[in-house]
């Protein structure tokens, strides 16, 4: 017996210090996930935030944003979420929310119309007028982590102290006092358990439950409940009982969106209501707590009863320890069950513009270390926008007869420097090949504004009504070859105005300017204007041999419709975590790259193009709109080019086929008509440029460039940094009145 005695207390002492061993271990494997890696939380992508600014936005704008945002129609619009549309007044209770620039709480307005148009912004019920008033941003996208969990990280400040009070009254009353464990209720459940011959109680305290979820599986067998014990103990022992809280109020597991896992009650709360945790009701709050003890069983969306059932449960347990009053109980038992009818966390796909968001954020926030704090993606995607592009493109300007037409399109706010809507495919957006990032493709006449407003910097060998010589020319190409380029239309016209040049958009006449302002110096503004591939610097660049994406183009061209300043486009205007911490603020930069005076003539003559030159068919779509814009085709007619913008928003279309193939499209019948569609949809803010000092408006003879009186009613009207009356106001130019002139371009090249 003592040999006996004496190994079992070998034994003992072995087990005991293999446990000690062990716990060892176990508190460790805790004790660092929890301070360092405690979480993994997604990147959540929201769209611009929309302002309520009078005078610039429609009544159907307004509407079609609550629609998009869930708001719900109600009378009086008491709860956040919700709105009340009246005959020339939209009365709504905006969400709180946490935007990129802070924290604003929820608030009542009035939106008061004017027709169509907003005109006054008021606060409700005091009807005292406010300068600013926006509408919470949409979630657009997230970026999963690798857990392939989504959470929304909350501090336990954020957690109402009612939901607090609720979960520890339902799930864990002994929560402040206990070490982690409950030995007694382990006993009970399992007596209970083993009376029933399965599992109908458990015995686990909320440390446990965070236990379970973060470091284990879900087996149920007792090494896995002696090692969830343990590892309770080390992490009570470790960290105060708010942390361990704050923790379980966001790993706590609450269902599924499609294939992403929805945890924590901060996603939870915009998954099933559409508003901050907060902003929670009572009602609302029982919900939450009722479903932790079985998500799927308790889903209000698949199991609508269950979850009423249960929340009813819960309030009568909040009434009777008096969390709430009888008033608050009554009206929760009658509230209803979600805000949000949808079961889908984001809203619609618009893959190819977060394709352009990942791309940046990469370049942000690089590595993964950013899943610990998850992060807030705050974009300048415009909802409104995006969908009305993505539309136009899939019309394809009825032409949906060609065959395999695939296309993109990029709207651009140039005043900002962002980019407002992106699409990549002319089908359905389910992601795939993003045209607009990644179809580089010869941009054509596209070019031509580039070599035109460089030149233009230089008004004493270039301007508007300055002759360039249109006839045959032929030069050695890089291969050492001869190249004659022709015109699109196969004439020759002899000497033109550069503006004649312009509209017309015909090649000889680039080519001579280029060729002489020097094709290194058109390459170089490209790369000034954002172009960041390098190119070659042969002739055949003047004819846009170049090849570039349709976000290429948009940065190019916001410097030509930015006055001649560059800013480089982007997608996101701000990056911070869950928590709130600032990681990025997008810093607006300009960079001048052409004149003041050489894009505003720039940007007259593109408005010729539109209004009589090869994209005049916009006047006739769109209605007199003082829209600018630049058709473009590369041969054979394989793309199809057109590039627009007001005073405001800038649009690039390309239409083309994936294997290359011709499409039978110039730019005027093919990209200009769903660029048009789109004017359509979205209005137009007519261009407005004050004409620079430097300039005076005048009258041109059209054949021969030369100065005529204002009245004549034929003449080119021109701004010019040369232009002087005829004395006798003749509506014919003759060689006298051009003496004292600086030489034209044919004299400077014949030495007349």
């Amino acid at each position: 017996m003592r040999t006996v005695a004496w190994l079992l207390v070998k034994l003992a002492l072995a087990g005991s210090i293999l446990l000690l061993f062990y716990a060892v271990y176990l508190d460790g494997v805790v004790s660092e996930r929890f301070e360092q890696n405690r979480y993994q939380a997604p990147a959540l992508l929201y769209s611009r935030a929309l302002n309520l600014t009078p005078g610039s936005l429609t009544r159907q704008r307004v509407e079609a944003e609550l629609r998009a945002l869930e708001y719900s129609s109600s009378p009086g619009a008491r709860d956040q979420g919700e709105y009340n549309a009246r005959d020339n007044a939209i009365l709504l209770h905006r969400r709180a929310f946490d935007f990129a620039d802070g924290f604003e709480p929820s608030q009542r307005l009035l939106l008061q119309f004017d027709g169509s148009r907003l005109t006054d912004v008021l606060a409700w019920p005091s009807q005292q007028p406010l300068e600013q008033a926006r509408l919470e941003p949409q979630l657009i996208g997230r970026f999963a982590a690798d857990s392939g969990e989504d959470r929304l990280l909350v501090s336990l400040e954020e957690v109402p102290q009612l939901m607090q009070d609720t979960l520890l009254l339902v799930e864990d009353q002994d929560f402040y006092s206990h070490l982690g464990v409950k030995p007694t209720a382990i006993i009970r459940a399992a007596m209970a358990n083993l009376a029933a011959g399965r599992t109908v109680q458990g015995g686990s305290t909320l440390t446990q439950q965070l236990v379970k979820n973060m470091y284990l599986s879900r087996a149920q067998n007792l090494s896995r409940k002696f090692k969830e014990a343990l590892m309770a103990l080390s992490l009570d022992y470790r960290f105060s009982k708010d942390e361990i809280l704050e923790a379980y109020f966001n790993e706590v597991y609450f269902g599924q969106d499609r294939g992403h896992a929805i945890h924590g009650v901060g996603l939870a709360s915009q998954y099933f209501f559409g508003k901050a945790v907060e902003d929670l009701s009572a009602a609302e709050i029982a919900l939450l707590v009722g479903m932790v003890k079985g998500p799927s069983l308790y889903d209000p969306r698949r199991r609508p009863e269950n979850a009423i059932k249960r929340r009813e449960v819960v309030l009568r347990l909040m009434y009777e320890k008096q969390l709430i009053s009888q008033v608050h109980y009554l009206a929760a038992l009658d509230a209803p069950l979600l805000r949000r009818e949808s079961s889908r966390l984001v809203l619609g796909d618009r893959p190819d513009y977060v394709d352009l968001v990942q791309r940046e954020l990469r370049q942000l926030v690089p590595g993964r270390e950013w899943q610990q704090t998850g992060l807030r993606v705050f974009t300048h995607l415009d909802p409104y926008l995006q969908s009305q592009a993505e539309q136009a493109l899939q019309r394809r300007g009825g032409r949906v007869d060609v065959a395999e037409l695939e296309g993109a399109i990029v709207v651009s706010d140039h005043q900002q420097g962002v980019i407002r809507a992106l699409a990549g495919t002319a089908g359905d957006t389910t992601g795939g090949f993003n045209r607009a990032l990644d179809a580089k493709r010869p941009i054509g006449s596209l070019i031509k504004p580039f070599t035109y407003t460089l030149a233009l910097e230089d008004p004493a060998s270039y301007r508007l009504e300055t002759l360039i010589d249109d006839s045959p020319l032929t030069l050695i190409d890089e291969r050492d070859r001869e190249w004659t380029p022709r015109n699109f239309d196969g004439e020759f016209k002899g000497p033109v105005t550069l503006y004649q040049s312009y509209i017309e958009s015909r090649n000889v006449p680039a080519i001579r300017v280029g060729m002489d302002i020097g094709v290194e110096q058109v390459r170089e503004r490209l790369y000034n204007a954002g172009f960041a591939t390098r190119t070659h610097a042969y002739p055949s660049l003047l004819l846009g041999a170049v090849d570039m994406s349709p976000v290429e183009v948009s940065q190019i061209y916001s410097v030509l419709a930015n006055r001649g300043e560059q800013q480089r486009l982007t997608s996101i205007e701000a990056v911070s975590t869950h928590w709130g911490q600032q990681l990025y603020r997008q810093q607006r930069r300009a960079q001048r790259v052409f004149t003041e005076t050489s894009a505003y003539l720039n940007t007259f003559a593109l408005q010729g193009v539109a209004q009589e030159g090869t994209a005049r068919a916009l006047t006739t779509l769109v209605g007199e709109t003082g829209l600018a814009g630049k058709t473009g085709s590369t041969n054979e007619l394989r793309d199809s080019w057109f590039v627009s913008f007001d005073d405001r928003l800038l649009t690039t279309v390309w239409l083309g086929r994936d294997d290359n193939q011709p499409i039978g499209l110039t730019g005027s019948n093919g990209a200009l008509l769903v660029a048009a569609d789109l004017w359509n949809q979205t209005g137009v803010e007519p261009l407005q440029r004050a004409q620079p000092a430097t300039l005076s408006s005048g009258a041109f003879d059209r054949l021969s460039g030369l100065p005529v009186g204002l009245e004549c009613a034929a003449a080119l009207r021109l701004p010019s940094h040369q232009y002087r009356e005829p004395a006798n106001g003749r509506c014919a130019g003759t060689e006298d009145d051009d003496e004292d002139d600086e030489p034209n371009w044919l004299q400077r090249l014949f030495g007349g």
